[in-house]
């Protein structure tokens, strides 16, 4: 059965395909020929017309077909072989580009509303300020866009997405299911990710510079080795399983964040974290220099051999959290919950704890020198039950309960110790070289 291409022009389908240079075939326009084909009922013969018309282009331009401001809504051009193209303001609502090889094409300013990318290859495409809305990105491949800066995405579907290495700088996503997805060494600066399914995607070495994300599903997420400053993760529906392992993160900012996170080696001088829950998280090794941690639950932490230089640490609990071998000089932790935290091997150089919680605590070989250890009164600063042997304690100042604590081969040269208990404690073998007792309960000592 016959087509007609033209008014003048008659050929069957399959002289469509193999024999297209067709005088009247050449005059018509890009636009005109992919909707032609796009409507033929045999697709292999409409994707191989459509390749070697594309060859040719690129043959003869180096550029791909011509389709700029072409009206393509409704279309169906999965499948169809778009390498190069141009799509400049082209209209594509509701268009089916399933499968489709756009690797290399212009996208600037498209109309796209409820169109269907699945599966399509865009690696390398320039999609300058493209506003997607309502469309399904699954399993398409945007690898190495050259510039996707200041596009949106509204409302997709983007399982699987592969978004490695893309330029996408201020990027908005909203409301998109990217479950799966890969970001992996993009260039995200200045980034909004807002309200989205994000379990398992992959952000690893990413680049995230003043990113912010929030009210994200981000479980079992990855920022592996991700890098950049400012990075804002706020009121997550879930970061269980969230990975931060060695990312270099300085200025992180976690608030309202709840779940376990793995975050190993992770370097984020200056963070802030607050009114979030982080109990059992894996910090160990983590560079938390000047941090802030407001009303943060740490509890069961492992922030073995961590950096606290600097940190404030306010109203947070670290019950049975684990800071062995931690550095923490100059740190201030205020009002507090630590009960039965492993502080062994801690050195916390003039460190500032006040009214807070260490009961049962273990702080043996503790480096405290010249610490300020003090409660108001100094029995908001409980002390009972720990475990002070081998610290060193020269020039600390300590106003605490210290009740059945064991300071066994303490060095406590020059200590200063005012309206304190140490009832039933332990100092066998302490040195308290001209130290200062005022006030102190010493009955019952071993």
């Amino acid at each position: 059965m016959s087509q007609r291409i033209g008014a003048d022009s008659e050929c069957t389908v399959n002289e469509g395909a193999e024999h297209y240079s067709d005088p009247k075939d050449k005059l018509s326009s890009d636009g005109e020929f992919v909707r032609y084909w796009s409507r033929a009922a045999d697709r292999l013969l409409a994707v191989a017309a459509v390749r070697r018309r594309t060859e040719e282009a690129i043959r003869r331009t180096g550029i791909g077909l011509q389709l700029s401001s072409e009206n393509l809504s409704g279309h169906d051009l999965s499948d169809f072989p778009l390498r190069r193209c141009t799509l400049n303001r082209a209209q594509l609502y509701g268009t089916k580009l399933d499968r489709a090889d756009l690797s290399e094409a212009n996208l600037i300013c498209p109309g796209l509303e409820r169109a269907s990318f699945m599966g399509a290859k865009l690696d390398f495409a320039y999609m300058h300020a493209m506003a997607a809305q309502v469309c399904n990105f699954d399993d398409a491949s945007l690898r190495n866009v050259i510039d996707a800066t200041g596009s949106l995405f509204h409302g997709c579907s983007m399982k699987r997405t592969r978004f490695d290495n893309a330029m996408l700088s201020g990027l908005l996503v909203y409301q998109c299911d990217a479950s799966d997805a890969v970001f992996d060494g993009a260039e995200l600066q200045g980034s909004t990710i807002n309200e989205c399914f994000l379990p398992s995607a992959s952000f690893r070495f990413a680049k995230l510079s003043q990113v912010t994300i929030t009210k994200a599903h981000l479980a079992d997420c990855s920022f592996f080795q991700s890098k950049g400053d400012c990075l804002s993760i706020v009121r997550p529906i879930s970061i269980d399983g969230l990975v931060l392992e060695g990312a270099h993160l300085p200025y992180l900012r976690l608030s309202k964040v709840s779940g376990r996170i793995r975050a190993r080696a992770l370097s984020a001088p200056f963070a802030d974290l607050h009114l979030s829950n982080l109990a059992g998280a894996e910090l160990e090794q983590a560079d938390l220099t000047e941090a802030r941690l407001l009303s943060v639950g740490l509890s069961d932490a492992n922030l073995v051999g961590a950096v606290l230089t600097g940190a404030s640490i306010h109203s947070c609990q670290l019950n049975g959290a684990d800071l062995s071998s931690a550095s923490g000089e100059s740190i201030s932790i205020t009002e507090s919950t630590m009960r039965a935290a492993k502080f062994t091997g801690f050195r916390g150089r003039c460190a500032f704890v006040r009214d807070c919680d260490l009961e049962h605590a273990d702080l043996s070989q503790a480096y405290l020198y010249r610490s300020m250890i003090t409660g108001d009164p100094p029995q908001s600063m409980a002390l009972n039950h720990a475990n002070f042997e081998g610290s060193n304690l020269v020039q600390a100042y300590l106003a605490a309960d210290m009740t059945e604590s064991n300071l066994e081969a303490t060095r406590a040269a020059y200590v200063r110790m005012n309206q304190s208990s140490l009832r039933d404690a332990n100092l066998s073998g302490i040195s308290p070289f001209q130290a200062s007792f005022v006030k102190v309960d010493f009955r019952a000592l071993r």
